[in-house]
């Protein structure tokens, strides 16, 4: 039997630190599901700086473990693959991830009315809980965006509604009354689901796996006009999610 090269064990010990990035927010997307950690806790601490940083000692380790075990490939490739794939996808998702919600406005909803806005019943408020974000009928974005990244420095202190209108065009009123069958069959071809409804209301709510996120819709339909909102539970951006659902949703109720 070949003896092991020496190399092996610093490649082994580099894919067991490759795992350590993506494992991390496997758990802070999970305990923050079900309620073990909470939002803030998951995502500013576990995934954005005990994830963050594991990613790059993790990528850097499996490419000096690739530097010095050239001539012996032939061996340690499957452990290689493991130390520089798993840090270094984890990394490279979190770079795009930052970069992109950098470029998105940090809003965390959209609604196609905001001078008669829309409001939610008093059973769905309750539903969304007592930690969940506000509904307000004119909000407004923090003060400090400047601080959390300076790219949204602009943004700092506007109305939702102006940035909305600038960002999220698609997000319009569908001028005429849709009826509430057709209402119920679009939130639900968007992946809604629908909690309520009545000729002229309908409330849903669209639910994610990770991180404990989800976003409630309400849509109000009048004789002249169909109008909706989406709200995230949790969380100061949306990385445009919100306006994806929307825009999607006044496409379908446009036909």
């Amino acid at each position: 039997m070949a003896p092991r090269p020496p190399t092996s064990g610093l490649v082994r010990f580099a894919a067991a630190a490759g795992l350590v990035a993506p494992l991390l927010v496997l758990f802070a997307a999970t305990a923050t599901d079900i309620g073990w950690i909470g939002f803030d806790f998951g995502v500013g601490v576990v995934t954005l700086q005990w994830a963050w940083w594991a990613a790059w000692i993790g990528t850097a380790l499996g490419l000096v473990a690739a530097a010095i075990s050239l001539r012996n490939l032939g061996r340690v490739w499957p452990w290689l693959a493991v130390a520089l794939l798993a840090p270094g996808l984890t990394l490279g998702a979190m770079i795009w991830t930052k970069a992109r919600a950098s470029s998105l406005p940090p809003v965390h909803e959209v609604a196609t009315d905001w001078t008669e806005p829309l409001a939610f019943t008093d059973g769905h408020l309750e539903l969304r809980g007592p930690d969940a974000l506000p509904i307000e009928p004119d909000p407004r974005l923090p003060g400090a965006l400047g601080d959390i990244d300076p790219a949204w420095a602009d943004y700092a202190g506007r109305r939702v509604a102006e940035v909305n209108a600038e960002t999220c065009p698609e997000a319009r009123t569908v001028p005429r009354l849709v009826p509430a069958e057709e209402v119920v069959a679009a939130l639900e071809a968007e992946g809604v689901r629908v909690i309520g409804q009545a000729p002229w209301r309908v409330e849903g709510s669209q639910e994610s796996p990770w991180f404990g996120r989800a976003r409630d819709v309400v849509v109000r339909m009048t004789p002249e006009a169909t109008d909706i909102r989406s709200v995230e539970r949790i969380g100061l951006i949306d990385l445009g999610q919100n306006c994806d659902l929307v825009s999607a949703l006044v496409e379908r109720l446009s036909r």
